[in-house]
């Protein structure tokens, strides 16, 4: 340090240019050949904001092709596998529920994502078999949780496995007017 006036100043070669460097070296870094072992990174698919609001604007629809999203062989929480499996699982609810998620917050990479969501369960038409909800339902009982959502893509993008702690129950089932 050199003392010029009231002031300090630092002695020596100038500060390289930052910009400069980066760009060096990534510029070296694009044209070296790549390591022995190191295998570049398989591309996947990508589930982004947009599709994720796509595939909660089919699920709150009641529209089965959100399932257009899942792999073949999905894991779905409740221990639920396979894509068909699925389908079926909401078609023995949509009858009786009206679901409408919200999304709370999301982010994604090429591997999975995640999502904390809202979401409210309305009874639509009496329930009489304890086997579609763990209970019978009246017509206009509403349950509201709030949870996560964890999801695992596959290498072409489609959700392989949905996993979810469960979720907290904000309003447990109890009559509303519709």
């Amino acid at each position: 340090m050199v003392a010029e006036g009231n002031t300090m100043t630092r002695a020596g070669p100038p500060k390289p240019n930052r910009r400069k460097f980066l760009v060096a070296s990534l510029a070296g870094a694009a044209t070296s050949p790549a390591l022995p072992g190191w295998a570049a990174p398989r591309r996947r698919g990508r589930l982004d904001r947009s599709a994720y609001d796509r595939y909660v604007h089919l699920m709150n629809a009641g529209d089965p092709r959100f399932a257009e999203y899942y792999a073949d062989d999905i894991k779905f929480i409740m221990q639920i596998r396979g894509k068909a499996s699925v389908l079926d699982f909401y078609a023995r609810q949509r009858p009786y529920l009206k679901e409408s998620l919200e999304v709370l917050f999301f982010c994604s990479d090429a591997t999975g994502a995640a999502a904390e969501v809202r979401s409210e369960m309305r009874c639509i038409q009496d329930c009489d078999d304890a086997s579609v909800f763990g209970r019978a339902l009246k017509k206009g009982e509403v349950q509201r949780t709030h949870g996560y959502m964890l999801y695992v893509l596959n290498a072409q993008g489609k959700i392989a496995e949905i996993k979810a702690p469960p979720p907290e129950i904000l309003q447990p089932w109890r009559m509303e007017a519709g």
